[in-house]
């Protein structure tokens, strides 16, 4: 084998993975739009900043992916761009905590009295933030307890914690 062949196998493998990960990732843009924009709304409150920050999400992932070796959960990982974004423009503009856009789904809420859209917002305000945020991210958006613990850097077992107390508080803020 001639020197120079290994390092231009190793750049076209290289280069071949950044574009198979940019197209993965503009099939989550695509397909998981709505998610990424409630996401961005509950931290933001206002409908152009939500869609900023999915935007610029989208754009730092692009600049990311030129410089990761790997990435893993690559679902996972754009969700943790997403919330870190989210996080530094509420930051940013100083808001109170965010009022949630609720999916039209609540088949998850059919064990729970019948509840208006607006106590439920104020009802999960009373929760501290990294619970509600799971709460969130399992219920409302649908992941698994395994991606939850992915996206918000946490150990599976905190993350199974910080769920079960946070359901206990929401079950006793419901029976007052």
């Amino acid at each position: 084998m001639q020197k120079g062949v290994l390092p231009i196998f190793t750049t076209y493998k290289r280069r071949r993975a950044i574009e198979q990960q940019k197209a993965q990732l503009e099939k989550i843009v695509e397909e998981e739009s709505a998610s990424l924009y409630r996401i961005a709304f509950s931290y933001t409150h206002q409908k152009e900043d939500a869609l900023d920050v999915v935007q610029d999400s989208f754009q730092k992932a692009l600049v990311q992916i030129n410089k990761a070796k790997s990435i893993d959960d690559f679902h996972a990982w754009f969700y943790r761009i997403l919330i870190n974004t989210a996080t530094d423009q509420w930051r940013k503009k100083k808001r109170s905590p965010a009022e949630l856009q609720l999916p039209e789904n609540r088949e998850w809420m059919a064990h729970l009295p019948e509840i208006s859209q607006v106590e439920l917002q104020s009802i999960l305000e009373l929760i501290e933030s990294p619970e509600k945020e799971i709460l969130i991210l399992k219920f409302f958006e649908g992941f698994r307890l395994k991606e939850i613990a992915e996206i918000l850097e946490l150990n599976e077992n905190t993350v199974k914690t910080k769920m079960y107390r946070s359901l206990n508080q929401l079950r006793k803020i419901l029976e007052k």
